[in-house]
């Protein structure tokens, strides 16, 4: 009984690993597909990663340094000086903006976490660009030699 769960436990890992990496797969192939077609369109999926990138990074860095909260019912909340603050205070004296070394340390690992793709995708780009530059003089020594 005990082997029949654990190849269902060994099928589920494999189902669950393709469902994550069928879509990391779809999209270095469409990659690789924009790149053969021009090297232009080649920037696209670094370029949407990459800013994507600085969005989440930019959010993380800016909703970490806001230290605060939402009063609600008719509890008193507890500033940070440790007065009581009436529920009925307006929120925007309870928000604090405070900025730590270590929200600057965990946007930055944030940072290079998120940009992987960017460099997988940029990785394609640049391969596919050296490619067709490689191809290009090809061509432009075959012209002159013919010439």
């Amino acid at each position: 009984m005990a082997g029949a769960g654990i190849l269902i436990g060994v099928f589920g890992l494999i189902f669950y690993l393709f469902i994550l990496l069928l879509p990391v797969a779809l999209m270095v192939a469409l990659q690789v597909w924009l790149c053969r077609k021009s090297v232009k369109l080649g920037l696209i999926l670094p370029g949407i990663s990459l800013a994507l990138s600085l969005l989440l990074t930019l959010s993380l860095a800016a909703f970490g340094a806001v230290r605060g909260g939402i009063v609600t019912g008719g509890a008193n909340y507890v500033g940070p000086n440790g007065q009581e603050v009436p529920a009925q205070t307006e929120i925007e004296e309870l928000v604090e903006v405070e900025f730590h070394p270590r929200t600057l340390i965990v946007a930055g690992v944030v940072f290079l976490i998120t940009n992987i793709p960017t460099a997988v995708f940029g990785g394609i780009w640049l391969h596919y660009k050296g490619r067709r530059d490689t191809l290009d003089d090809l061509k432009k020594m075959r012209i002159e030699d013919l010439g």
